[in-house]
């Protein structure tokens, strides 16, 4: 089997990923983008963004910080999430059905928050915990959902991989 992420000479990561996962991944960053933007209350929200102050004592104090950092958290998500968009329209066909992009230097960092994010989404929407996985019948409205979950988390398992490889082994660089 093909690896999915691969390191030119140049430096620059290449992915390549069947064209419906193209489709399913742009459909997910598309979907994540609006939820950032809209920024409504709800559980995913509250997973993207939590709060920094869990006591009820120091809703001041969660202002604050909202106040402070919001809008860079999520200035950042949806930069990620536009350069993931941005690399999937630039996917040119390689083999067969394989889509193929090119990522310019530090796009790994956007494709990292970027599935991260999708994953911690998803996981949400479909009830996902620590506890539970993305198990589901066939016939259960979520199942999808979990197809979805366990593809973005063995895409992003596969670039900290791949990214873990390069990495010194004194963790200076």
């Amino acid at each position: 089997m093909a690896r999915t992420f691969k390191r030119r000479r140049d430096g620059r990561l290449v992915v390549t990923l069947p064209e419906e996962a193209v489709l399913v991944l742009r459909q997910v960053t598309d979907d994540l983008g609006q939820m950032v933007a809209a920024r409504e209350p709800g559980p995913v929200t509250d997973r993207m963004f939590p709060r920094a102050y869990l006591d009820p004592t120091e809703e001041e104090a969660e202002h604050e910080w909202e106040e402070l950092v919001h809008d860079d958290l999520s200035r950042s998500r949806t930069e990620a999430l536009q350069g993931l968009l941005a690399d999937l329209d630039a996917a040119e066909r390689s083999k067969g059905d394989r889509m193929q992009m090119v990522l310019e230097k530090g796009g790994e960092a956007r494709w990292l928050t970027a599935l991260n994010d999708a994953r911690l989404a998803l996981g949400t929407l479909i009830g996902v915990s620590e506890d539970e996985g993305p198990e589901y019948p066939d016939d259960d409205p979520r199942a999808a959902g979990a197809q979805i979950y366990v593809f973005l988390t063995a895409l992003l398992g596969d670039l900290v991989e791949v990214l873990l490889d390069e990495a010194p082994e004194d963790g200076v660089d």
